[in-house]
């Protein structure tokens, strides 16, 4: 097992505990739908990076538990309306909260969770971190809330547009994907205490970090199979995303390939024609050219951490380990 994921498997369990404690209340249904996708798993790739650089940066990685339960809230809280939106029935292997307990419990339950996000940021008083500190916290867990709305609205507006270019693409996931890394590595160089200087290389780190992770996840919506993947295959083709792999594709097809894509594309649920879709993207090499282009944010996002402060070298090593893990994952 890698080091960052054994850290990983170290730390969880006082994350969850404390996560899992907030979302205890009534009425019981509301809080039930709240704490459904968390209990569901997911990796909490993000709450790991943010320990992980507390610790690395020479702070008590322990104080930072309410820092990295907030911004699994916020992460989870974006997949539920995420999922209202893309009208998605599975998630993490389980019905999605939506098909469980309907559309506006989905709603209120996401909003419960994007409510507690702050309580738990708040929280971090109790645990030693100075206010000064605590209003950073929540100034970044602002910002990357307002952020990753902005690149879901991208993502949307894509979705009716024959032409997406790469670079309107990468500016979109690096809002719906890369904030939430960059908040998570910031804020955990925050409560470990590192100068400002080291604060941004990390976030600039967990950046790309997070722009390698959505290419990869991409990737993995084409490839992998439903039961790893935990939601339905080919999902990105029926909801018609314009994924880093369809924008290669339209480039490099023929006319009428291209016109075959593009009448498949968010118009059709028959897995024969999303099959057809997929083998038109494949054909265009388009995987190969994704895997590329993961490749060179992490090469950035090693080149940042690198330059940043990070005092522990067996941290170090984890989040350089962490850097190809998610490039090379396949869930």
């Amino acid at each position: 097992m890698l080091k960052i994921l054994e850290f990983g498997k170290s730390v969880r369990p006082l994350v969850d505990d404390f996560l899992f404690k907030l979302l205890e209340g009534k009425p019981k249904k509301l809080y039930d739908a709240a704490s459904h996708l968390p209990k569901a798993g997911g990796k909490r790739l993000r709450p790991i990076l943010l320990l992980a650089i507390t610790k690395g940066v020479g702070g008590d990685w322990k104080k930072a538990i309410p820092a990295a339960a907030a911004i699994e809230l916020l992460h989870n809280f974006t997949l539920v309306h995420d999922d209202i939106m893309d009208e998605d029935e599975f998630r993490r292997g389980v019905p999605t909260v939506h098909k469980l307990w309907g559309e506006d419990m989905a709603i209120l339950a996401g909003d419960l969770l994007f409510a507690k996000v702050f309580e738990a940021a708040s929280k971090l008083i109790d645990y030693g971190v100075d206010h000064e500190k605590v209003v950073k916290i929540v100034d970044i867990l602002s910002w990357a809330s307002i952020t990753v709305a902005e690149g879901q609205v991208l993502d949307i507006e894509f979705e009716s547009r024959e032409e997406v270019s790469e670079e309107e693409y990468i500016e979109m996931i690096t809002k719906k994907t890369g904030a939430l890394f960059k908040a998570s590595a910031e804020i955990g160089a925050i409560i470990g205490g590192a100068p400002n200087e080291c604060v941004i290389k990390l976030g600039e780190y967990g950046l790309n970090l997070g722009i390698a992770f959505q290419i990869r996840d991409d990737i993995l919506g084409l490839t992998a199979d439903e039961k790893t993947l935990g939601k339905p295959v080919y999902s990105d083709i029926r909801e018609g995303k314009k994924t880093i792999l369809v924008i290669h594709a339209l480039k490099k097809l023929s006319p009428e390939e291209k016109a075959t894509l593009l009448n498949i594309l968010g118009k059709t649920e028959d897995i024969n024609e999303l099959k057809k879709a997929a083998d038109l993207i494949i054909k265009s090499k388009a995987l190969e050219y994704a895997e590329k282009l993961a490749e060179k944010y992490v090469k950035i996002a090693l080149e940042k951490l690198e330059e940043a402060c990070i005092q522990d070298r067996e941290v170090y090593d984890m989040l350089k380990e962490l850097a190809l893990y998610v490039i090379k994952r396949e869930e």
